[in-house]
């Protein structure tokens, strides 16, 4: 009986839970209204989508014309940047604008890249390169990673000049021509805040989408933040044995004692589990949202 009546509290205790996970009522929010110049936003990403800057690991298969193409463009794209903001390219296709502020505190970064992944264009339902938009949506390389926060950058600045406006610290806009090969543009600009002895108060890189449901259940259309990003790492793994012929092999060859190795440390991870205080809020803010409709 007494297993019963705890049973009991303990499924009232859930229920009681489960109800009151809910979202937290927003306050109405009042925002400023803008004229963003949409049609000239869109014609400028047609214009880098236009431009073939697809980087490979081998740097042969490259068309470092296309490159030049779209850094030649920038100029008439935005001329209000070009105007009042100072380039510097560094190695590794690295662009660097800075807009100066009004005072030399700590600067802020806001980063994007403008090489794309190559392209299968024969799978392609549209041409990857011609940026045609249908129904209010551009079809193209590039459109998403990450040329439209490039273009949103400059032409957000080139909105903001023309209006007269002029941030209190400088801010940077650091374009890579390499990311999706890892190349050295990134390390060339770090680099080069680390010689001017820059002081940097945020960096803002490409992030989450606003998507629909981003986990099973969370109904809703959430804007995904990324506060972090996973490092990389490259394990070598050698084995090695006496000469031998395929006809007779022995037995625990190289290549089974590499299998068994990697069966090892896939059943052994090295590395510690931890939940970030962001990603438990993420999961505690989706969570009040399962099974419900909302807009976050």
């Amino acid at each position: 009986m007494v297993i019963l009546y705890i049973l009991l509290v303990l499924v009232l205790v859930i229920i009681a839970r489960t109800l009151m996970f809910t979202p937290k009522a927003e306050e109405p929010r009042t925002y400023e209204e803008i004229d963003p110049d949409r049609r000239a936003a869109e014609d400028r990403l047609s214009a880098l989508v236009r431009c073939r800057t697809v980087s490979y690991e081998d740097a042969s298969l490259e068309d470092g014309a296309e490159f030049e193409k779209l850094i030649g463009l920038l100029p008439t794209l935005y001329p209000e940047v070009f105007r009042t903001c100072t380039l510097t390219r560094l190695p590794g296709r690295a662009l660097l604008f800075r807009w100066e502020g009004k005072s030399r505190g700590e600067a802020a970064v806001l980063m994007a890249h403008y090489d794309v992944v190559p392209v299968e264009e024969e799978n392609w339902s549209r041409p990857a390169f011609d940026a045609l938009t249908e129904d209010g949506v551009m079809w193209g390389r590039g459109t998403l990673d990450t040329k439209v926060t490039f273009n949103g950058i400059l032409s957000a600045a080139e909105n903001l000049i023309r209006q007269g406006f002029r941030p209190e610290n400088d801010v940077y806009f650091a374009f890579s021509g390499g990311e999706e090969i890892n190349g050295p543009g990134a390390e060339h600009i770090v680099a080069y805040f680390r010689e001017q002895g820059i002081a940097l108060k945020m960096v803002l890189d490409e992030g989450g989408d606003i998507v629909r449901e981003p986990i099973s259940g969370a109904d809703g259309t959430f804007a995904m933040i990324g506060v972090g990003e996973k490092s990389v790492v490259n394990l070598k793994f050698t084995a090695r044995s006496s000469g031998g012929h395929a006809s007779t092999p022995e037995k625990n060859t190289p290549l089974a004692r590499l299998g068994k190795f990697m069966a090892y440390v896939d059943r052994h991870q090295v590395f510690d589990v931890d939940m970030p205080k962001p990603v438990a809020e993420m999961l505690k803010i989706l969570g009040q949202y399962m099974g419900r409709t909302g807009k976050v």
